[in-house]
């Protein structure tokens, strides 16, 4: 056999071997991204295991993160991470300020009027409590105070729930307290100011960690949903370039090592998706 077809046989081999994502060639990127050679993501650096500040070094740290980062790199590009209130997010990308979202930011019907998404997690919205508290089933919310994350979908999960599970069966209705961040939630919580919290499940399993036994979560999610990256509806060279990074996260094995490393296993997505929101 010959080094030439020895070679092409083995070239052959590999491209059998990969999955589509390998196989595509790379996708354009927008000028204005190849020129700097850096892409501007926006996120709320206050919800961990997703996206936090090290306390030690201030700086960025979580899934998200090292998620973005990954991403960033398949593309040859560099992530600059611009931190802000969570309800800020959509308004810098509309505007520009930023070139997407990734941010725990949950795929809705309502978002898709703004945004696409790509989609890359399972999530849901969990009730978790005091341990001490009067908390010890979903049901046990109705007139009580509950907090939700202001600017969240936490709270269109929990009105539906309360319209259907308390004021719909006659008991009274939810008090619903929204709160600017989720450190103000927990803050509200340990201080009695409400009996219960709404939060995304991706984070529930650090919040539990954290409370050392003085929190638990109640029953099981009122609702699952889909994280995404979220792209201005134009931007579709930028999400479509995305999508062929994410793909590639996933068949490199980098995506399944990342939920791994902080323990959201559970909230493993089986292949990204665009806009796959149920409402």
């Amino acid at each position: 056999m010959t080094r030439l077809l020895a070679a092409l046989l083995l070239c052959t081999a590999a491209t059998v071997g990969l999955s589509p994502a390998f196989a595509e060639d790379k996708p354009p990127l927008p000028e204005r991204i190849v020129s700097t050679g850096t892409v501007r993501v926006a996120v709320n650096a206050a919800y961990p295991p997703m996206e936090s500040r090290d306390p030690t070094t201030n700086e960025f740290v979580g899934f998200d993160i090292d998620l973005g980062n990954a991403l960033a790199a398949e593309l040859g590009l560099k992530a600059e991470w611009i931190d802000g209130q969570f309800s800020q997010t959509l308004p810098s990308l509309v505007s520009k300020r930023v070139d997407l979202i990734q941010s725990s930011m949950t795929d809705t019907w309502e978002r898709q009027k703004t945004v696409d998404f790509v989609d890359y997690m399972v999530s849901g919205d969990q009730v978790y409590a005091m341990v001490d508290g009067p908390i010890k089933k979903v049901e046990d919310i109705c007139g009580q105070k509950v907090t939700v994350s202001q600017a969240t979908t936490t709270e269109k999960t929990l009105r539906k729930w309360n319209e259907d599970n308390c004021i719909g069966k006659g008991k009274p209705s939810v008090d619903i307290v929204i709160d600017s961040s989720f450190g103000q939630q927990i803050a509200n919580m340990k201080q009695k100011r409400t009996v219960a919290g709404v939060q995304g499940v991706e984070g529930i399993g650090l919040i539990i960690k954290d409370s050392k036994g003085t929190m638990q979560t109640i029953g099981e999610p009122l609702a699952v949903s889909h994280t995404g990256l979220a792209f201005l509806k134009e931007d579709t060279q930028l999400r479509d370039a995305y999508m062929w990074a994410l793909k590639r996260l996933h068949a490199n094995g980098t995506y399944d090592k990342l939920l791994e490393k902080w323990n959201l296993e559970g909230a493993a997505y089986p292949e990204p998706t665009i806009n796959k929101a149920t409402e």
